[in-house]
């Protein structure tokens, strides 16, 4: 079987690029070097050479893409062959065998690793026979053969090395995804926990209201009922059940501030924000002031934790523009022309601030939008008037 796909070095024109490098540097030592040469021994030379050039750049290639092994052994039967006829041409010169030693590389990569120790001996045959095949002397074989056997072991372990780097490297990439995804489910989960917490601490003050504020009110109706039935015939003892009503409506308050001091309704999100919003309005309107919502792109489903921080938001707007614009209108503007946030303007055209000072209500809203890895834009910088822009993830 292949090696898997993820562990093989990728095919560029540098890879091309150092094959024919090396090609071609072989050759020009061999002329540099050949004494004695028929013209159809150089003929036959350049033609080889050419043919081993092409078949090295391109015929790797395909054999890279198809990744089959007895097409990958194929290339090398053919270029062993030529690299064969090469060398025994050149007759040494120049040490014109390393024109055979890139095929060690292409070994290591095209083939699992026990067929490529056969093509690296089938490399080493080639070159023992073309040298002998010539010299007819096995002292010249073995003079070249350590060089030879050296240079192979090093493109073949040099190879490898290479081969585990983008292994490495492929895996610490998909490692890296992984965990990306990983800490978004987390994000995912984090937020689902803390919208499941709210609603829990929400249901728990529910039932405490429910409780001990509907008893209150059930004990104080009782008693101001009891108090009109006396009132005509015993006013001194429907003096007291009025008393006692007051009494019981002291505590209720008491118990009222204890129980919601903590609780903050939010709003019916199965309404979306622009049909909940303008039921804001009426709290501007009865201060003179006239808002005007705009859509931009088209609405669409949020978390729990985006709508409530866009719907606190117009709320801080509004009251911000009541308590200290002197406004007389208020434009609100909600984005959602990007696919990735949503964008809210307030701006009210007032008398402005020029030294401002966030208080409790702008700071917390800033907060609010970093805990959502939004950003919070203050717009004090304008003609008139005060505003703010925030963007919060879709």
């Amino acid at each position: 079987m292949n090696q898997p796909s993820d562990s093989r070095i990728r095919t560029s024109s540098d890879a091309d690029l150092a094959f024919a490098v090396v090609v071609l540097a072989s050759f020009f030592a061999t002329f540099s070097s050949m004494k004695a040469a028929t013209p159809l021994e150089i003929v036959l030379m350049i033609v080889l050479g050419t043919s081993y050039l092409a078949v090295g750049i391109y015929g790797f290639a395909y054999c890279v893409k198809l990744q089959n092994s007895i097409l990958s052994i194929g290339y090398f039967v053919i270029q062993i062959f030529l690299g064969a006829w090469i060398v025994y041409l050149s007759k040494g010169a120049g040490f014109n065998a390393m024109v055979l030693l890139p095929l060690a590389g292409h070994a290591v990569i095209l083939l699992p690793r026990r067929i490529s120790y056969f093509i690296q001996f089938g490399i080493l045959l080639g070159y023992v026979g073309a040298v002998y095949a010539f010299s007819k002397n096995l002292q010249v074989v073995w003079e070249g053969l350590p060089i030879f056997f050296a240079g192979l072991i090093f493109i073949v372990v040099f190879t490898q090395m290479a081969l585990n780097e983008e292994a490495s490297r492929r895996e610490v990439e998909r490692l890296v995804r992984e965990l990306t995804q990983a800490n978004q489910q987390l994000r995912d989960y984090a937020a689902q926990i803390e919208d499941l917490a709210i609603i829990k601490e929400r249901n728990r003050l529910a039932r405490e209201i429910h409780d001990g504020l509907g008893h209150y009110l059930t004990s104080i109706h009782m008693q101001i009922k009891a108090a009109n039935a006396l009132l005509k015939n015993d006013p001194q003892k429907s003096a007291e059940h009025l008393q006692k009503a007051t009494s019981l409506t002291q505590e209720a308050l008491a118990d009222v501030r204890q129980s919601v001091g903590t609780l903050r309704s939010q709003p019916n999100q199965d309404l979306p924000l622009e049909k909940i919003i303008p039921q804001l309005f009426e709290s501007a309107k009865s201060f003179g002031i006239e808002p005007n919502l705009q859509i931009i792109g088209t609405g669409r489903e949020l978390s729990a934790t985006t709508y409530w921080t866009l719907y606190r938001a117009v709320q801080e707007g509004i009251s911000n523009a009541c308590k200290h614009s002197q406004a007389r209108n208020l434009s609100i503007y909600l984005d959602y022309s990007s696919p990735d946030w949503v964008i809210l303007t307030v701006q009210d055209n007032g008398v402005g601030v020029d030294n401002l000072k966030e208080g409790f209500g702008l700071m917390g809203l800033r907060e609010r939008v970093q805990i959502v890895g939004g950003e919070f834009t203050l717009l004090e910088n304008q003609p008139q008037g005060f505003g703010f822009r925030i963007k919060v993830p879709a």
